[in-house]
């Protein structure tokens, strides 16, 4: 069985067709990189979460009272 040579042949609008396939696959694939990174918080906070619960206070405090 005898292969085509040209399987690919393609004219200039058929080549530019494709390429502007290609550049929006890989324009949306760049773009959803960067929203699922900057999504992730990369930012650091202003301030430090400080401990809600106070601890309760000890014996000897309590026997000073």
């Amino acid at each position: 069985m005898k292969m085509p040579q040209h399987i690919f042949a393609l004219t200039k609008s058929e080549q530019r067709v494709i390429i502007l396939i290609l550049l929006a696959l890989l324009v949306s694939a760049v773009a959803k990189h960067f929203r699922e990174t900057r999504s992730h918080g990369t930012t650091l906070p202003s301030t430090i979460a400080e401990p809600s619960v106070r601890p309760e206070s000890s014996s000897l405090e309590e026997e000073q009272q």
